[in-house]
């Protein structure tokens, strides 16, 4: 109480008053309802009343009974990587709005990119929409126009004729010893993490859990085991025998890696001739081959407001000084991008490298407009946040529904702990 009676007391009395409808609302309407989504998926809840306690089966059924939702999470694993590569044209520009000398263009610029943000995202959605319309969408009139379209008939051709060729070669050299091309890539990671000798990959030991599960499912059991302990013991040989065993651990793992991009690009994706292009009105949105290219093209330019306006924050704190001893060393535009820059921006893209994963799994939004509830035909458009999203609202299995977002809270929490792990701030 005397410390009330002090100057110092009554300020810091004043900010926990100010602090206090904002913690409180916070509790709320934000910590409560995610505290009430653990406890409710532990139930047989249809969203008004609890009607049978059923412990971890909800669980149990989300991660060994239900293919839809683990099928879900390809089409994010290919977003998350098509995202990856979508983050480079925003990086650019703002780079090249950050390196204008003219104060005034620089405001002008940051301008014209917060104007879209005015446009309501539903509408946004809605002239996507429109934009792959069969019959009258621009999408499909740029491509009869520019002749783009003819292309896309040859590849529908051409495309099945070289899976048809190149899958045999896949099952008869990869299958066999790694699996399938999943693990061959597994196999081309585990080495580039053997890479810095046991110590070092020994540090990484939240990896090897994650490779030991991915292994488990992929080779089984006793496969999984088996082959890590031969690869770890293969690297220790190899370190001992090779005058440069990390960079040859790196060059293998390097080409494994590659070899599993290569099969699957021309063997796993396009391999039946869809017969889509034929008439010259393509529907993107209602073939089960054309929903995912029409997802990972949606927001050409790929340009994002924040996303930029966040670059440009990170890139305004680089000093001048930098520059200055980059320019007197010699250093040009493009060496100034990879040795200042992007080191010093690592921070700006580590935030919208999570700002990205969390909305790409457990954004639904953009599929519920573009494709419906259950994610276009054939469930091809299906993400997590959208079964989560049909499970409760459509079929009414709240219950199920919290313990899906309970599953993929742990996988959001993981994948953000391995950013801020590996993608370091380099000062």
């Amino acid at each position: 109480m005397a410390l009330l009676k002090t100057e110092r007391g009554k300020f810091y009395a004043a900010l926990v008053l100010l602090l206090l409808p904002t913690v409180v609302g916070m509790l709320v309407f934000n910590y409560y309802p995610k505290f009430g989504t653990i406890k409710y998926s532990l139930y047989r809840w249809d969203g008004f009343t609890i009607e049978e306690f059923r412990g971890l089966q909800n669980f149990v059924t989300a991660l060994t009974a239900d293919p839809l939702f683990w099928q879900s999470f390809r089409l994010v694993g290919i977003l998350l990587v098509t995202n990856l590569v979508k983050m480079i044209p925003g990086i650019v520009v703002a780079v090249a709005i950050h390196r204008l000398r003219s104060e005034k263009w620089q405001y002008w610029y940051r301008v014209l990119f917060v104007v879209p943000m005015v446009i309501p995202e539903l509408v946004w959605l809605l002239i996507w929409k429109s934009f792959y319309d069969p019959a009258a969408g621009i999408f499909n009139v740029l491509l009869n126009r520019t002749g783009l379209m003819g292309v896309l008939q040859w590849l529908d051709v051409k495309a099945p004729a070289l899976a048809a060729a190149v899958t045999p070669v896949r099952e008869a050299l990869v299958n066999p010893v790694f699996g399938s091309v999943w693990g061959l890539s597994l196999a081309g990671v585990t080495l580039w993490l053997l890479a810095p000798g046991l110590r070092g990959a020994a540090r990484n030991w939240g990896w090897w859990v994650f490779a030991l599960l991915l292994a488990w499912l992929l080779w089984g059991p006793v496969r999984a085991v088996v082959t890590l302990a031969a690869m770890l013991l293969g690297a220790e040989a190899l370190r001992r025998t090779v005058r440069n065993p990390s960079l040859a651990l790196k060059g293998v793992g390097s080409v494994l890696i590659l070899l599993a991009s290569l099969f699957i690009l021309t063997s796993m994706i396009w391999t039946a001739p869809t017969k889509a292009f034929d008439a010259g009105s393509p529907a993107w949105l209602g073939h089960t081959k054309l929903v995912i290219p029409a997802l990972v093209f949606w927001g050409f330019p790929w340009v994002g407001t924040i996303g930029v306006l966040i670059y440009l924050a990170g890139l305004q704190n680089i000093s001048t000084d930098i520059y200055e001893a980059a320019e007197l060393d010699g250093a040009g535009p493009i060496r100034m991008l990879f040795n200042i820059e992007l080191p010093l921006i690592t921070t700006a893209v580590r935030i919208n490298l999570i700002f990205m994963t969390i909305g790409t799994l457990t954004g639904y939004g953009l599929f519920l407009v573009l494709l419906g509830h259950n994610g276009g035909p054939g469930n091809a458009g299906m993400v997590p946040g959208l079964y989560m999203y049909r499970e409760a609202f459509y079929f009414g299995r709240f219950g199920y529904a919290c313990a899906l977002g309970m599953v993929i809270f742990a996988i959001v929490l993981a994948i953000t702990i391995l950013y801020h792990k590996y993608v370091k701030v380099e000062k």
